[in-house]
């Protein structure tokens, strides 16, 4: 191998060991079980390309001892078997049919029994049964990708897109191994493109496949509303006790909104069930918008939305808060109707706001206060009301006498005066 060949191979392993080094830090930050294969897959084929490139013969003292060709028998069909593995679960072999479930299954357990097989062949013929075997591996491979793609697995393509340029690629490197002389510098580099473009294809999809199954496990796990993205009313009621506990602890004060959509079933014989929940989801946006994300939101039950509010620097910010949501949900939603034309409708919606103060309020009475807000707020222009802290009655935000301080919108209490220092209190006559 002379000095161009030398920096082809090592520049094309170079960027393979990178596509690896990604693998490691997807592995790492995701955990995962089927980031650790890919791991483990694009670690066997980068040690494959480099074995039958070649280069460690180059470039050791020991070029050439026995056991890189002994390495460079085992390393194809043990990377075709991991491969065929990996990829019968990448494709979920065993839920799709029994022919791809049985066909993965075999070529892989060929593919893993028959690399130590190939070492008690005659030393003449055990690199080109070890080649025989890998290809074959990778036709069944390539045959069973394009099959689950034509079934509607788009993804698939792009994993036979790798098959096949790793199909040339490797008839390229076992070509250079079986023949004591090497290819043109133009045709190695070929090769050496054809294996760096295969393992980042297959990398690639690999990667979205897993990232698509960790998309899955964390909406299974945190508690989201498929159709708003919400938080779940489990979640947004956890999220609203620690939030009284962070205020009591920080002796903030904060606010609870409750939007309550009235009627829904005279959107529903409009627009239909996927209309209706078009019209949740802008609705939720609309009110994200103001609120912020850093305010909690979540659905408490299909027609009523919560969001815990923290972020408030003074009173006046719950007037203004409860009439831009107000102002905004009962602008007109664009969805499609049922007869397929895009219309404009209004939800008939409410506010209800409740002062927080880190009491320790119980959580179904401040959801019940809100929701009580958000009915009283239906017969207000505005729409929107708050809870009068010493009437318990409702009122409009509007007309809401809101301070600059916190402390005149909280309930008087009771107070007991000290006595005077070294005074005692008198005690009753028995």
């Amino acid at each position: 191998m002379n000095a161009a060949e030398t920096m082809i191979w090592s520049a094309a392993c170079g960027s393979i060991g990178l596509v690896v080094l990604l693998g490691v830090a997807d592995a790492f930050f995701s955990q995962s079980r089927a980031s650790i294969q890919s791991l483990i897959y694009l670690t066997a084929s980068w040690l494959f390309f480099t074995l039958l490139s070649g280069l460690p013969s180059a470039l050791l003292p020991d070029g050439n001892a026995s056991w890189i060709y002994t390495a460079q028998v085992l390393i194809g069909p043990l990377c075709a078997g991991l491969g065929t593995y990996g990829a019968g679960h990448w494709l979920a072999a065993p839920r799709r049919d029994r022919l791809t479930d049985i066909s993965f299954r075999s070529a892989s357990a060929l593919s893993l029994v028959g690399g130590p097989l190939c070492l008690m062949l005659p030393i003449s013929a055990q690199l080109m049964a070890s080649a025989v075997l890998t290809v074959l591996s990778l036709s069944v491979a390539l045959w069973l990708a394009v099959r689950a793609a034509q079934q509607g697995d788009r993804l698939a393509w792009g994993l036979a897109a790798g098959c096949l340029l790793t199909l040339p690629m490797q008839l390229g490197l076992y070509r250079m191994a079986l023949n004591p002389s090497r290819p043109s510098v133009l045709l190695q580099a070929g090769v050496a493109l054809l294996g760096l473009l295969s393992i980042a294809v297959i990398a690639v999809v690999l990667w979205l496949r897993n990232h698509q199954d960790l998309q899955i496990r964390h909406d299974r796990r945190s508690h989201r509303d498929p159709t708003t993205q919400l938080y779940d009313s489990v979640a947004i009621v956890q999220k609203i006790i620690r939030g009284q506990r962070r205020l009591s602890r920080t002796r903030r004060d904060g606010a609870l909104m409750a939007v309550r959509v009235f009627d829904p079933e005279q959107l529903l014989n409009v627009v239909g069930q996927h209309g209706l929940n078009e019209i949740y989801s802008q609705l939720a946006r609309r009110m994200q918008r103001h609120t912020g994300v850093v305010n909690p939101a979540g659905r408490y039950y299909d027609r009523c939305f919560v969001v815990l509010i923290e972020s408030l620097h003074s009173p006046g910010w719950i007037r203004t808060m409860g009439l831009r949501v107000a102002s905004s949900l009962r602008r007109p939603l664009e969805v499609v109707s049922l007869s397929g034309e895009r219309i404009k409708v209004s939800a008939d919606i409410a506010v209800g706001m409740v002062h927080l103060s880190g009491g320790g309020k119980d959580v179904d009475q401040l959801l019940h206060e809100a929701e009580d807000m958000a009915k009283a707020a239906r017969g207000m222009r505005s729409r929107a009301a708050l809870l009068d802290e010493f009437n318990r009655q409702a009122i409009p935000v509007e007309n809401a006498e809101l301070g600059a301080s916190w402390h005149a919108m909280r309930p008087a209490r009771p107070h007991h005066p000290r006595p005077a220092h070294g005074v005692r209190p008198r005690r009753s006559p028995a």
